[in-house]
């Protein structure tokens, strides 16, 4: 096998680890009652676009991994728990919430199901909702990629960037990663 594809595939997930790190810093930081709500908007705009940006690029480089035959790539479980984003979701619901109401700025904004969709009307939305799902799926898997850190089994490598990394961004992060950055567009536009 290439070994170059399983250290492409790690450089994107560690370049994933510091996007997402640097954000939940952040938003931590803001949620402890930044008055400057505009600038912490500005550099959470920045930081979670490169966190959808190194999404794609890990999602790219695993398939790429993926495209090796199978006699060539060997496989093996790597071993985590699941992250539990419900919990971690809910903890930051009550963080953004007390900074919002600090604030006094209302979360409600209209979403479209979809583009396409021309015969369905916009819905209310929370982005206090979206952003703790956001922040929920990224404090979830930073078990996973913290494991990168401390070396990981090459054959575990396939395991860990789908199921413990990708997987949860595609199921319970990914729309409300969108939404967060087309509000956050809009609400700085």
């Amino acid at each position: 096998m290439s070994e170059h594809l399983a250290d492409e595939l790690l450089r994107a997930l560690a370049a994933l680890h510091l996007s997402q790190s640097r954000w939940l810093a952040d938003l931590g930081e803001a949620c402890q009652g930044d008055p400057a709500f505009a600038a912490s908007f500005r550099r959470g705009q920045e930081e979670l676009t490169m966190v959808k940006l190194q999404l794609h690029r890990a999602e790219n480089r695993l398939l790429h991994y993926l495209l090796v035959p199978h006699h060539q790539r060997p496989w093996r479980e790597c071993g985590l728990p699941a992250g539990d984003h419900r919990a971690l979701a809910a903890q930051w619901t009550q963080r953004l919430a007390g900074w919002f109401g600090d604030l006094r700025l209302d979360g409600s904004y209209r979403r479209l199901t979809s583009v396409l969709a021309l015969d369905e009307e916009a819905a209310t939305a929370d982005i206090v909702t979206d952003l703790a799902a956001v922040a929920g799926t990224a404090e979830s898997t930073m078990p996973a990629l913290a494991r990168l850190g401390r070396g990981v089994d090459p054959a575990a490598l396939e395991d860990l960037a789908f199921y413990h990394v990708l997987s949860p961004w595609k199921q319970h992060g990914g729309s409300a990663l969108i939404d967060c950055l087309r509000w956050l567009n809009d609400m700085l536009g």
